[in-house]
């Protein structure tokens, strides 16, 4: 089978970072309300700190939760673009599965264990546990957006390389 052309990958990794991203956010409000203060939005007035001004802005009630939401799905598309790059080398629904979950964690250690320290120190405030198992959760589900009917069968289950050609078959 030939491999899915680019464009369509990276519409893909658009529709499954948002979708992700949606099921992210809305798990992580259902956290926050049930954490004091109890505080639903309170994910996105964090998200919306990125470009409105930090923590300050949120302790000066400066952020907007539609600003959030809208950082926070760009985020999402652009995490899924990328996971859509790697795609190909995915060669079975076993390996997206498991290279979604370990990216998931990987952009939890580079948004909050390396980028919120130095840049967006408001993140501290987050359930860190929590915000593991959510980015986790968001690259499983991102990686389901890859899974193919019928492209991986007769492979592996954790298959990583390019794709192998199909023999041609013979006319006759």
């Amino acid at each position: 089978m030939a491999a899915e052309p680019l464009f369509g990958r990276l519409i893909r990794g658009v529709i499954g970072g948002v979708v992700s991203g949606m099921i992210f956010a809305g798990v992580t409000m259902w956290f926050a309300s049930t954490q004091p203060p109890g505080k639903a939005e309170m994910p996105l007035h964090m998200i919306a700190s990125i470009v409105q001004g930090g923590k300050e802005a949120i302790m000066a009630g400066q952020t907007s939760i539609g600003v959030g939401l809208a950082v926070h799905l760009v985020l999402s598309a652009a995490f899924g673009i990328v996971f859509a790059l790697i795609a190909p080398l995915l060669r079975s629904n076993g390996t997206a599965a498991l290279v979604g979950t370990v990216y998931g964690a990987l952009l939890y250690v580079v948004n909050f264990l390396v980028l919120s320290p130095l840049l967006f120190p408001v993140f501290q405030d987050a359930n860190q546990p929590f915000e593991l198992f959510a980015h986790v959760v968001f690259g499983t589900v991102l990686a389901f957006f890859f899974y193919g009917s019928g492209v991986r069968r007769g492979e592996g289950f954790l298959s990583i390389g390019p794709p192998e050609r199909a023999p041609a078959r013979p006319l006759r």
